[in-house]
């Protein structure tokens, strides 16, 4: 009797210690794929950035290779549509001043493109091309121009947006004082910002000179149509902004590396 209760007891240790055994099995493999899917999904987020290779970038890294490019990361700020489904998205916004363009990474789930078939009554899912972008700045100009380079990774579609004509450095210098300011630095160089009679955002800033000036872009925003419903008076299908100069934005120290120098990308619209 008391070997039988014995062979009981050292079954029961056994079973436990399988029982133990099996459950941080689970557990190993449960950390596992949830760390997993976190790396799948983080890298789905966030390619790898790159900067095209443009004729005016080309020319003018032919010209002088050490130039100013400036990184400014829009919080990867999301777009949904009225039942809360996710739509677009921006990541990376690059400026470069000596050729007045801007770049700005966009993502969207290919869903959104059944959800362009259903809203529009198209007797067929459109494909890939079929969104109009545009920068709007907030005194109401557009500029329409650009040319972009796209791929998909799982169900996500990047594309990489390259708008011309975009000078985000013009200025009026103003007479305001630090006095006047709301905000100065260390060395008294003004850093105000306030809204004048019209709701228009105003930043004033201090050059090394002195003088006071105030940007003519604070805000950037990237407004996303259907292609054959094109209508700026209409709300657009995304508005989401890609530039704040309220936020910082860096140089890159080395964006050789960035530079997607074999990248073939053709015109959007002109």
């Amino acid at each position: 009797m008391a070997e039988e209760y014995t062979d009981y007891e050292g079954m029961q240790k056994n079973s436990h210690k399988v029982l133990k055994t099996v459950l941080k099995i689970i557990l190993i493999a449960l950390i596992i794929f949830v760390f997993g899917a976190v790396l799948i999904r983080s890298c789905m987020r966030r390619p790898q950035k790159h900067i095209l290779y443009s004729d005016a970038l080309k020319a003018a890294l032919q010209e002088n290779k050490d130039i100013d490019i400036y990184y400014q990361s829009p919080f990867d700020t999301i777009n949904r549509n009225d039942e809360g489904t996710f739509q677009f998205s921006i990541s990376d916004c690059y400026y470069i001043p000596k050729t007045h363009q801007l770049q700005v990474t966009l993502r969207y789930n290919l869903a959104v493109l059944k959800d362009a078939q259903e809203k529009y009554d198209l007797k067929e899912t459109p494909t890939d091309d079929c969104f109009d972008y545009s920068l709007l700045f907030e005194d109401g100009e557009r500029i329409t121009d650009c040319s972009y380079s796209s791929y998909i990774s799982g169900r996500y579609r990047f594309i990489y947006l390259l708008f011309d004509g975009v000078d985000l450095d013009e200025y009026t210098l103003v007479s305001y004082s630090a006095e006047d300011a709301a905000l100065t630095d260390r060395d008294g160089k003004i850093l105000a910002h306030e809204t004048d009679s019209n709701g228009k955002n105003i930043l004033y800033e201090t050059d090394e000179e002195g003088n006071t000036k105030v940007y003519n872009r604070t805000f950037v925003s990237l407004e996303t149509y259907y292609i054959d419903d094109v209508d700026y008076k209409k709300q657009p299908l995304s508005s989401l902004m890609v530039f704040n100069r309220l936020y910082n934005f860096e140089r890159v120290a080395d964006y050789d590396k960035y530079i997607d120098y074999d990248v073939k990308f053709p015109i959007i619209k002109s």
